[in-house]
């Protein structure tokens, strides 16, 4: 662009906007009105479209993202003692800090919550790629091998429960870390299944 169009041109846009800034308040009001109520419909959503996810490491505890704000004593020991634990595969460890699991049964944040319903409610994450589900009343103390969490009935069912509390649904994913898979290195839906099933079940 020379210089002689480019003068014009700025010439061109400093004369519109006079022309709209003369015009009366009323009119320059009415030449951008819209009447929402007038506008045809061209497509719906689900009701069930405000969603919101909860962390798997929220629901068992465990290492998660740590906060860069904070540098209070707690929040520095709770890091020290995250830097031991495990920590997902390529990440700095120093990222993150223990978290202890949140209280599903919190009547506030179930009401909080249930203003958001009619909603899907997503309960995965990285953590629960690996995640191990004791599928009996009295969890391992030690983490299987090929797994790096567990998720117990107890905490399962407080999930379950509070979804149905505030007119949610459930929507997860499954644990696909070796501990899933067979000698090949194939997945296997042994875990999964005995997860669906007690989901179901409760």
């Amino acid at each position: 662009m020379n210089g002689k169009v480019a003068v014009q041109l700025r010439f061109g846009i400093v004369a519109a906007v006079l022309v709209l800034a003369s015009l009366p308040l009323h009119v320059r009001a009415q030449s951008i009105s819209v009447d929402p109520a007038k506008m045809p419909p061209i497509g719906t959503v689900d009701q069930r479209f405000t969603s919101y996810n909860i962390e798997m490491a929220e629901v068992t505890g465990g290492n998660f993202w740590k906060p860069d704000h904070n540098n209070s004593p707690a929040r520095a020991r709770a890091t020290e003692s995250a830097q031991s634990a495990s920590a997902p595969a390529g990440m700095d460890p120093n990222m993150y800090q223990y978290r202890p699991p949140i209280d599903l049964t919190n009547p506030r944040l179930r009401k909080l919550a249930s203003a958001l319903g009619p909603a899907y409610v997503r309960v995965s994450g990285t953590w629960a790629n690996s995640v191990y589900f004791a599928d009996s009343d009295s969890p391992p103390d030690k983490t299987p091998s090929g797994f790096s969490g567990v998720l117990t009935r107890k905490e399962w069912k407080g999930v379950v429960d509070f979804v149905n509390a505030v007119n949610a649904e459930l929507v997860t994913s499954f644990t696909t870390s070796v501990g899933t898979r067979n000698s090949q290195g194939v997945w296997t839906p042994k875990e999964a299944s005995m997860w669906l099933a007690y989901t179901k079940s409760v």
